[in-house]
């Protein structure tokens, strides 16, 4: 097992505009060698390695305070493994439409599950209503005011939560989930130092190929 891997961060957000007036969020990341970014303990074949936690991490930190930038572009800079640059830029995709899944999975069972508990509290607020006006009749009049009270406030707690949870719930996990989106589908691209000290070579970069059927990223060649 190896220790954690050590992240060296550059962050910046470039006020370039383009054409739409949009800025792009840039965060930059230095490791001695490409693999550094992989799971070290993932069985699966080059082609499909999964990204690594701690970077993965790293990298979701870093731009959920980016979320104003229209565009966002993660840059890494190594001194080795310029063979898996296309293998990262399909991890990154792949990690990331994983976790936006999962994300949209929770959202809809928490809407799911907040209109049975919407339907569930509305039938203990008719129930506690009926409760009050049958006590009210059969009651003396004054003595089932604290189990009136009792009632009302019972039924306005079941519906209190389930209400909350419609309307205000799902903020946080839609958030997470474009969040999730975005990451995959942002600009990665690898530098690689070459030769002398100082000297880079800029692998090809473009947009993250869109998923095939299988789930798994499409080719990009380098």
């Amino acid at each position: 097992m190896t220790a954690a891997m050590p992240l060296t961060p550059k962050t910046d957000v470039k006020v370039r505009r383009g054409r739409g007036g949009a800025a792009t969020a840039t965060v930059s990341i230095r490791v001695h060698d490409l693999t550094q970014m992989f799971n070290s303990l993932d069985p699966s074949p080059f082609w499909d390695r999964d990204l690594d936690r701690h970077a993965a991490e790293f990298i979701e930190e870093e731009f959920s305070d980016k979320r104003a930038a229209r565009r966002w572009h993660l840059r890494v800079h190594a001194s080795e493994g310029e063979a898996l640059a296309a293998d990262l830029r399909s991890a990154v995709a792949r990690y990331y439409q994983r976790l936006a899944s999962s994300a949209r999975h929770r959202q809809r069972e928490q809407m799911r599950l907040g209109r049975l508990s919407l339907l569930g509290g509305g039938l203990i607020f008719l129930l506690s209503m009926s409760v009050r006006e049958l006590l009210a009749k059969l009651l003396p009049h004054g003595t089932s005011w604290l189990i009136d009270e009792g009632l009302i406030i019972l039924a306005w707690l079941a519906l209190w939560r389930p209400t909350e949870s419609l309307v205000y719930g799902w903020v946080p996990l839609f958030r997470q989930r474009r969040l999730y989106e975005r990451l995959a589908a942002m600009r990665v691209s690898v530098r690689v130092d070459v030769g002398a000290p100082g000297t880079q070579r800029v692998l090809p970069s473009g947009d993250i190929p869109p998923a095939g059927r299988d789930g798994r990223p499409g080719t990009h060649l380098v």
